[in-house]
């Protein structure tokens, strides 16, 4: 996309320069999105803890194209929801890409990111919701469901009648 394209889609999405920011949020709202598995991969955050970051990108309607990383770790001395609530989301995440984890798979952050990159590219529903986080209400928690896609039943094609060889 080009300088030209690129001014068009902000004034399309309303930016207006006299009066809004610079730096507005890149955060997906709540909703549902057809999202893709893009990558899966394990690092240690700025804190020292290590994390799985999880990208999905959404693959059809207004925000196609968008990112939603879901980062995840299972660091000892989290509290026991928070491990709870991860687990859950891997094992998600896993299941809706048509994979099963073996043990050898979940040692650590690392190996479940490998396991994962055999299955990138699969496709599923990601239903997202906000909620609010009473101890720091810059940050709301981003809550995940996740669906398969449903399948297309409309089978048939539109041809027009210039597009017909005779």
């Amino acid at each position: 996309m080009g300088l030209l394209d690129t001014l068009n889609q902000l004034k399309e999405e309303g930016f207006d320069a006299k009066k809004d920011n610079i730096s507005q949020s890149s955060k997906l709202e709540p909703g549902t999105y057809p999202v893709r598995l893009k990558s899966a991969q394990a690092n240690v955050s700025k804190s020292g803890q290590t994390q799985l970051a999880i990208t999905l990108e959404v693959v059809s309607g207004k925000d196609k194209n968008r990112l939603e990383i879901i980062y995840m770790s299972f660091d000892e001395g989290l509290p026991a929801f928070v491990l709870e609530k991860n687990g859950r989301t891997l094992l998600k995440i896993a299941a809706v890409s048509d994979m099963e984890f073996k043990k050898k798979d979940l040692e650590d952050e690392y190996t479940a990111a490998e396991a994962l990159s055999q299955v990138i590219g699969s496709q599923f529903k990601m239903n997202l919701s906000v909620s609010p986080n009473k101890k720091n209400p810059n940050y709301p928690y981003r809550n995940y469901e996740f669906g398969p896609l449903e399948e297309q039943t409309d089978n048939s094609i539109d041809i027009e009648d210039d597009d017909l060889p005779f």
